[in-house]
């Protein structure tokens, strides 16, 4: 497949796009509780995605009546992505942004090998020497970042409980891209991300109605709910239907390249938004994710 310049733009829309998401999210992430909060984003981000694929693509939605399995991939997708989401708010509510984005590097080689097995198109990217060499040398490049950055292991629980629920992240996320995969073959991605949006969000709700959370949304003030609704149309958009569709046009493998470029650009959206550190050293971890991906995005070999 030919990486055109198209690509090129969706990729550097959807990193910096991410780097602002991380901390947007930071933000609203203690507004309410996560049940909550998830509820709210789901069901603006999705009921927009929604209207647009209603208008541009009803020929996609009109697939779902004619072909069950298809439907029930949706719920399954929206079943990991409440549990994915739930971890991922959990888990900045307790960490940092910075930590958040660091986290999903770790899914990557998981969700890389596992791809290349079961679909011949993400198989014929790892046999590539310069996409190998250039991932190498990215993720090095990213645990650098890491390591010589603000993320220190502490003993605190909460602390400690964000970790756990981050991993929870990585283990969701790799089932979840695998899923997507295989039904972009048949739906657009905006009727993917706009369907399993608004079934993530009855779930959301459904959990927080019987777990007594929905007081905390009926007393709560006009601009909070304002604040995570305009959120989550921005998260949803980012981190679904962007994400989605560079699955579908791009591969799985591609998408995890491209997000080994979010933790350094987290990282200065947060430096300015939530004064969090930037270690002088991290410039050359950067540097080396930079060549890295830009090596292993690159069509003719070495």
């Amino acid at each position: 497949m030919k990486y055109t310049k198209e690509h090129q733009l969706l990729a550097l829309i959807y990193i910096l796009f991410m780097g602002f998401g991380y901390p947007l999210i930071r933000y609203i992430s203690d507004i309410f509780n996560p049940i909550n909060t998830n509820a709210i984003m789901f069901l603006s981000g999705g009921t927009l995605l929604l209207l647009v694929a209603t208008i541009k693509f009803r020929h996609e939605i009109i697939k779902l009546k004619d072909n069950l399995q298809l439907f029930l991939k949706l719920i399954i997708i929206a079943f990991l992505t409440a549990g994915n989401m739930y971890c991922f708010i959990a888990g900045l509510n307790k960490t940092s942004a910075l930590a958040g984005s660091i986290f999903g590097i770790l899914s990557i080689p998981f969700s890389t090998i596992v791809a290349g097995i079961l679909y011949l198109d993400e198989k014929k990217k790892l046999k590539e020497l310069h996409f190998i060499f250039g991932s190498i040398l990215a993720l090095i490049g990213s645990f650098i970042f890491v390591f010589t950055g603000t993320y220190k292991i502490s003993s605190n629980s909460d602390f400690l409980l964000g970790i756990i629920f981050l991993i929870g992240t990585i283990i969701i996320q790799a089932i979840q891209n695998l899923i997507v995969k295989d039904i972009t073959k048949y739906l657009h991605s905006i009727v993917i991300s706009s369907c399993s949006s608004i079934l993530t969000s009855i779930l959301f709700f459904t959990f927080s109605i019987f777990s007594g959370n929905i007081n905390e949304l009926i007393t709560a003030p006009p601009n909070k709910i304002i604040i995570v609704l305009l959120t989550g149309i921005y998260s949803i958009f980012v981190g679904m239907f962007i994400s989605f569709f560079i699955i579908q046009k791009q591969g799985v493998i591609i998408l995890n390249i491209l997000k080994l470029l979010i933790p350094p650009t987290t990282a200065i959206v947060s430096y300015f938004l939530l004064n969090e550190k930037i270690f002088l050293f991290q410039s050359f971890a950067i540097i080396l994710i930079l060549i890295g991906c830009i090596i292993a995005l690159k069509q003719k070999k070495f």
